[in-house]
């Protein structure tokens, strides 16, 4: 198996994707919402790369149904009924629901990913089962970090390479590993001692605690809170295994 790992949303349209599994990661806070809306019940979660976009996509959906959720630079979008705050999408509000979405970064990394083999959606909620999920398909592998507006994001690298750090443990002699996937399992062995510390610590962390959604980061740093894994297919976030191709779309 060959791991890589993209840096930024924008570097992944410089990477081998078509015959890889890519694997898409924004802790702060996209795939964490993403994850969390799905571990409580939503019914879709559709990833939308622009607020107008989304505001469009959500007219097509039975009233009632559907929640449009998202932010601009880390603020939750004027007429949107959720931000991009994980603990936003509890399962007395999204149960049931369709949940159209956009942020800054990670809807980005999600639509560069597409033409990847399977695309499935990672965050330190979930981490476990994506490893292993991973390890079950046993094929390359291409980790995708959003970053944080086309440079370097702390968070996300720590977390690809966890995955990293993961996968080595699992295959030592057949882990072939990119100069990038090496480098995001060193900053993960860095900071592993202590996950919140590192996210509270980094420019976006600090950046959330600014603006006052400082509890954003506690939830985001939860590991293996939500054994699930979300796959994104045909323009749809569900669980793996669901019912992709939705009839209300």
């Amino acid at each position: 198996m060959k791991v890589d790992a993209a840096f930024t949303a924008d570097e992944v349209q410089y990477k081998d994707k078509q015959h890889r599994i890519g694997v898409v990661i924004d802790v702060l806070r996209a795939t964490t919402s993403a994850v969390m809306a799905l571990k409580n019940g939503c019914s879709s979660f559709i990833p939308i790369t622009s607020i107008e976009e989304a505001r469009e996509a959500s007219k097509r959906f039975e009233k009632g149904k559907v929640l449009l959720g998202g932010a601009k630079r880390g603020v939750k979008v004027q007429g949107f009924d959720l931000g991009n705050s994980p603990d936003d999408y509890q399962e007395e509000i999204v149960k049931g629901k369709d949940i159209i979405f956009t942020s800054s970064n990670g809807t980005k990394a999600m639509h560069q990913l597409q033409s990847a083999r399977k695309v499935l959606i990672a965050s330190f909620l979930n981490i476990s089962a994506v490893c292993n999920e991973l390890l079950t398909l046993n094929t390359d592998v291409l980790i995708a970090c959003s970053g944080d507006f086309g440079v370097f994001s702390l968070g996300d690298a720590v977390c690809a390479g966890m995955i990293v750090d993961r996968l080595t443990g699992s295959l030592p002699e057949e882990l072939e590993k990119s100069d990038t996937a090496t480098v995001t399992q060193i900053l993960y062995g860095v900071h592993k001692k202590d996950i919140r510390k590192m996210l509270l610590q980094s420019e976006w962390g600090q950046y959330l605690i600014g603006l006052g959604l400082g509890k954003d980061i506690d939830t985001c740093a939860q590991i293996d809170s939500a054994p699930i894994v979300p796959q994104f297919k045909d323009g749809v976030i569900l669980i793996h295994g669901g019912n992709f191709g939705l009839s209300n779309q």
